[in-house]
């Protein structure tokens, strides 16, 4: 069957974002952005021109990819802004910061009294925000990391984002070498991964991106309304 990703600009979001309070403190998480290589290196083999949008990590551009590296929030939004029109499949693999500082404090913050309040200020949902414009031939991807009623949240979060399937996980893998991962699609879970490595969840991902692309009916293994967790 014709299509598929050889040759389909894929665009990828990946790692954490760091929102700064001053110059050498910020507002982060654990992800280190190796779930969007392997996603990236895995459609790089099935001929994909592929973009990587990262943020701070300690890994290096793999050979063959459009390395693109952001800090905060607002810089990963319009890194994606500016490759969305032109890419064929969008996956936001990134854990990006909910909010971030309202203002950022030239410097190092004094130590002060015992309690300090901080205000913070909600980001963009990088996401959601990109695809309010989706064309209907793009394929979205989106990442839910859900610590209860995952799948519930998972299906609400692929609704509310405008995504045509979207990964669940649970925090206890955050930065951990192996996941255990749910696949939705607007019909129910189109596949379960038991714990494994990124590597192989990243292969399961791009298999499913693929067949989508082609235009394939995927398989749906547990619909919606026989889920209760």
């Amino acid at each position: 069957m014709a299509g598929g990703l050889d040759g389909v600009e894929v665009l990828i979001t990946a790692g954490p974002t760091h929102e700064y309070l001053d110059d050498v403190r910020f507002l982060g998480n654990p992800s280190t952005g190796r779930m969007g290589v392997e996603l990236a290196e895995s459609a790089r083999a099935k001929g994909a021109i592929v973009t990587l949008v990262i943020g701070p990590t300690h890994l290096s551009p793999p050979p063959g990819i459009h390395w693109v590296p952001v800090v905060s929030a607002s810089d990963m939004l319009k890194a994606v802004k500016e490759r969305f029109d032109d890419c064929g499949v969008l996956i936001a693999a990134a854990a990006v910061s909910d909010y971030r500082p309202a203002v950022r404090v030239e410097g190092k913050i004094k130590k002060g009294p015992k309690t300090k309040t901080l205000d913070l200020v909600k980001n963009a949902d990088v996401l959601k925000t990109v695809t309010r414009k989706r064309r209907k031939d793009q394929v979205i991807v989106g990442f839910s990391l859900e610590a209860t009623s995952a799948l519930k949240n998972g299906r609400k979060k692929m609704e509310a984002k405008r995504c045509d399937l979207m990964v669940v996980n649970g925090p206890g893998h955050f930065g951990e070498a192996r996941e255990h991962v749910w696949i939705l699609n607007k019909r129910g879970v189109v596949k379960e991964v038991p714990p494994s490595s990124k590597r192989q969840v990243a292969e399961a991902i791009i298999e499913l991106v693929d067949a989508s692309l082609r235009r394939e009916v995927l398989h749906v293994t547990k619909r919606f309304e026989d889920v209760r967790k």
